[in-house]
């Protein structure tokens, strides 16, 4: 699609590097070296950065532009055109397999996420972890949440809006995004599944993990139902 094309030529001025994202995956990759996948990799810039402190990083993304912008940065990452329910294709295991960004609820129901996380665990070595980062849907359906903050680049002349309605009927939150540059206004519309913690904790315990923490942030502040941004998970084979 044309807007996910031109997302992947902006998308490292719109959604620059997260320093809090990126050392709290490091802290959970560990050391020594690992193997890890990343799961929506966008462009790469959490894969690059594992990978530049010794780590084994495999990427995937559906979309063909964002996976050709990561083989620019970097040939050092193995990275693939690949749906997330596909991974079982990789015949790889792994000892982190993370997906941040609020990628999953991209699948369309409670039996897809089961599935994607039944092929996660089952891609997992013993002892591995599975990280999961999405907006905490909790927050959102039950104070009405409209929308989520403007991401702006004033150097680049670019904002990213993203506005939230739910649609009952549908059990879904129609997400519409608009890129704004100074060449260009951009829209588009999806809908995503509003996960919530309850169902996450549930889908993962049915997939075989055990231990199972979350998160209100990438600073490791305690998960808030009512307040939190974002709901994180940490869960281990």
């Amino acid at each position: 699609m044309k807007f996910y094309t031109e997302i992947a030529n902006y998308y490292d001025e719109i959604f620059q590097r997260n320093e809090d994202e990126l050392n709290f995956l490091k802290d959970i990759a560990g050391k020594p070296i690992k193997s890890i996948l990343d799961i929506a990799c966008g462009t790469g810039e959490n894969a690059i950065a594992l990978n530049e402190v010794g780590h084994i990083v495999t990427g995937i993304d559906l979309n063909r532009s964002m996976i050709a912008a990561l083989k620019k940065k970097s040939l050092k990452i193995d990275s693939y055109v690949m749906n997330m329910l596909h991974i079982d294709n990789l015949r790889s295991s792994f000892d982190l397999i993370y997906s941040v960004g609020n990628s999953i609820v991209h699948l369309d129901n409670n039996e897809e996420i089961y599935t994607f996380f039944k092929k996660a665990y089952d891609s997992l070595n013993y002892g591995g972890k599975f990280v999961i980062q999405i907006v905490n849907y909790d927050r959102i359906l039950n104070h009405d949440i409209k929308s989520l903050p403007t991401i702006k680049n004033s150097e680049r002349g670019i904002e990213f809006i993203r506005n939230y309605r739910y649609d009952a009927d549908r059990d879904k939150v129609e997400f519409e995004a608009i890129l704004k540059t100074q060449a260009i206004e951009i829209g588009n519309k999806v809908f995503l599944f509003p996960l919530r913690q309850e169902s996450l904790e549930k889908l993962l315990k049915d997939a075989g993990f055990k231990d199972i923490e979350y998160f209100g942030s990438f600073k490791k502040d305690e998960f808030d139902i009512d307040k939190s941004f974002h709901l994180i998970s940490l869960a281990f084979k």
